[in-house]
């Protein structure tokens, strides 16, 4: 509830006057509704006994006389009454007789009697009466009824009684409004002025309207606060001001700010009094403080006894700062002569460096030249690399190529040795051939006439043993012409694939000559690399020690103007000790 705290004084009066209003409003509605529902409950109630009754009485003689229809005609007139969903009729054994179902419903009637009794079901009331006849029960009627939901009749109701809320705080509101201004606006007025004086501003409010209650004792009070707190101002801007021959005169004995006025202007008279023997060099002065909480008081005291332990060394000082200005002049003034020493070394080295770095600058023009050149000589080797292996891979192929010539030549020379054999088997054919026409001849002369014919055949055959014989020595020539020529080729093929095998080994041996040259090439480029970064990290070495003398040679410049400046200050602080001596002697310890 610290909210409520917060809220102002005002809105509380109302927030209650309308909080009561409408906790009253809403009890009442409350009790309303609920005894409406259950007075309307209880009417239903009745309500649908007395229908059941009615109905009951009506379909007695047709169940007795077991005439369903008539009991139909009965339940059919419920149709005027659309609240009556559904009706129907038991025998005296529960089973259903004839029942009634309005357009509305799709629910059938239970199909056996239920004992007698009246149930709510949501929106929908049933009830089970039973059939008297002559004091014995003949049957049972059951009826459906559909009712108002107690929903609607709260929403209702409800809606009644927001009205009237609304109505109430709209005539509560203007009329409490009014009532509590009485209360309200006297303590606005004092809480204004609570919160100028708050701030510092303190204002006497004039009397708007006398009362005797409470808030108008509170507003008496509260203006003379107000009036006494302003006198207090007023002496405190006084004070504030140095004023402290002024009277303070308290209200009362109590009147705790008022005491503790004098008490202040009581302390700070005292204090004054110290302030001005102190100012007149006198330091033998003692602080009195009247209580451990007075903090100017000690203040002052610690300062009178910091001013004379600072007298003290000051005196100290003093001679000591005499002693040490005449040591500082003699030392600034040897400093000053080595400082042009050193500016005139600085000037001869920066000189040096200088021609140092023009060498350098050169040494590194010249191994970027030669880093450069054994760059192209390592692309040419690697080129000449690539040329070796392209004619190792062709003295390869050749090598292939003749060996697969004498190969070849080798396998002509056997082809060839064995046609000389076939030549000589035909010469040996021949040889017979012509040996077998000579016989032939002989027996077709010892054969006369009839034998003419076979000696002309051993004729033909002697001949082409003859031409047989001829061509086989031409061939036999020929191939020894030929077997000439192919030991002459073996031999040159032999020859040759020495020669190709000699100039592989001779490309291969240039090759790895070549790889060596390259590899050497290119250490030798990477060491040229290696020099021109060198030289180059040289070149940078020597402009930072450019750079570095050149800063030597400022620092050294300034070092002189400081030595220059410490000379003027050491002068400076002998006048200043004599001063200070001066000084210290006007005060007592």
């Amino acid at each position: 509830m610290n909210w409520l705290l917060n809220i102002p004084i005002g809105r509380k009066l109302r927030l209650i006057t309308v909080l009561a209003s409408a906790i009253a409003l809403l009890l009442a509605g409350t009790i309303i509704v609920a005894y409406d529902s259950v007075a309307y409950r209880t009417q239903q109630k009745q309500d649908i006994a007395v229908r059941a009754n009615i109905v009951a009485s009506n379909v007695s003689a047709a169940l007795v006389f077991g005439d369903p229809k008539a009991a139909q005609e009965y339940l059919q007139a419920l149709r005027s009454n659309p609240d009556v969903r559904a009706a129907a009729v038991y025998d005296d054994k529960g089973k259903l007789f004839t029942q009634y179902l309005s357009a509305e419903t799709s629910v059938p009637s239970p199909p056996l009697a239920q004992p007698q009794g009246t149930l709510f079901d949501g929106s929908e009331l049933t009830t089970f009466w039973p059939i008297m006849e002559k004091s014995h029960q003949v049957g049972t009627v059951y009826m459906r009824v559909q009712t108002e939901p107690l929903v609607n009749r709260i929403v209702r109701y409800g809606s009644i009684i927001l009205l009237v809320m609304l109505s109430s705080l709209a005539i509560t509101l203007p009329v409490s409004r009014r009532l509590h201004a009485v209360i309200v606006e006297p303590l606005r007025d004092m809480t204004e002025d609570a919160r100028q004086i708050a701030a510092g501003e303190i204002v006497v409010r004039p009397i708007k309207q006398s009362r005797h209650d409470e808030i108008g004792f509170l507003e008496d009070k509260f203006r003379e606060m107000a009036a006494s707190l302003q006198e207090k101002a007023a002496i405190g801007r006084q004070i504030a001001q140095g004023d402290l021959n002024l009277k303070v005169s308290p209200q009362s004995d109590r009147d705790a700010l008022g005491n503790s006025f004098v008490a202040m202007v009581n302390s700070l008279r005292a204090k004054a009094e110290v302030a001005e023997r102190i100012a007149s060099g006198d330091l033998t002065v003692q602080i009195a403080t009247p209580s451990e909480h007075d903090v100017l008081g000690r203040a002052f005291a610690s300062m009178v006894e910091n001013l004379r332990s600072i007298n003290r060394e000051l005196a100290e000082g003093v001679g000591v700062l005499a002693a040490s200005t005449s040591a500082i002049m003699t030392g600034t003034s040897q400093i000053a002569a080595g400082a042009t020493e050193t500016a005139t070394i600085v000037a001869q080295t920066v000189s040096t460096v200088d021609e140092m770095k023009q060498t350098v600058q050169l040494s590194s023009q010249k191994a970027r030249h030669v880093s450069d050149t054994a760059q192209k000589a390592v692309a040419v080797s690697q080129t000449g690399r690539k040329s070796v292996e392209d004619v190792i891979e062709g003295m390869n192929l050749i090598q292939q190529q003749m060996e697969s010539i004498a190969q070849s030549i080798v396998r002509l020379s056997e082809q060839s040795q064995a046609i000389g054999e076939i030549v000589a088997t035909v010469k040996d054919l021949a040889e017979q051939s012509n040996l077998l026409a000579v016989n032939a001849a002989i027996e077709a002369n010892k054969a006369g006439e009839h034998g003419r014919g076979f000696s002309v055949v051993a004729q033909e055959v002697r001949n082409l043993a003859e031409q047989s014989k001829r061509a086989t020595t031409q061939i036999r020539s020929l191939l020894g012409d030929i077997q000439k020529g192919t030991n002459i080729a073996v031999l040159a093929t032999e020859q040759g694939a020495k020669a190709v095998e000699s100039g592989v080994r001779q490309s291969r041996e240039a090759g790895e000559a070549i790889l060596q040259l390259a590899e050497s090439i290119g250490e030798n480029a990477s060491a040229a690399n290696q020099i021109a970064v060198s030289a180059q990290q040289q070149m940078v070495g020597m402009d930072q020690l450019a750079m570095a003398t050149a800063n030597i040679r400022e620092t050294t410049s300034q070092n002189m103007e400081s030595t220059r400046q410490a000379e003027v200050a050491a002068h400076s602080l002998h006048e200043l000790g004599i001063r200070l001596k001066q000084l210290v002697e006007r005060y007592k310890v």
